[in-house]
């Protein structure tokens, strides 16, 4: 017969951490009929980052595979995960609850963890092909 040590739980101590000591993190809800996905983009708790940054980055790493539209004054999202916009659906960014459009994304809008950002597939009114706010 061998003998195996055995250590007892009392004789070992390990540092644990708490699952709530997280990095802060940028979350990007995606929503639509077919579709609904979060991504987390690792951020600073008062670090703010460029919307569009953030989404171009997605893009290139294709999680979740998108297509952007951009001219000289603005930016949209053509296509997300294969969903397409059309002339009378298409998707739409919000960052707090309140819609932000090509133009504003193009100017700049800036994000950190503690913002609520949603794009969403929905009803949208297109004049020339652009949607209307």
């Amino acid at each position: 017969m061998i003998a195996i040590p055995v250590l007892l739980s009392s004789q070992c101590s390990y540092p644990t951490k708490s699952k709530t000591s997280k990095e802060p993190q940028i979350q990007i809800h995606f929503i639509s009929d077919e579709y609904e996905e979060t991504k987390k983009i690792p951020s600073a708790l008062l670090e703010s980052k460029d919307l569009l940054l953030i989404l171009a980055e997605l893009s290139k790493k294709e999680d979740p595979s998108m297509r952007f539209i951009s001219t000289n004054r603005t930016e949209e999202i053509m296509e997300v995960n294969g969903k397409r916009n059309s002339w009378s659906e298409g998707w739409v960014v919000y960052v707090n609850e309140e819609r932000v459009d090509g133009v504003q994304m193009k100017r700049g809008v800036r994000v950190s963890p503690s913002d609520k950002i949603e794009i969403r597939y929905e009803a949208v009114e297109r004049v020339f092909g652009r949607p209307t706010p």
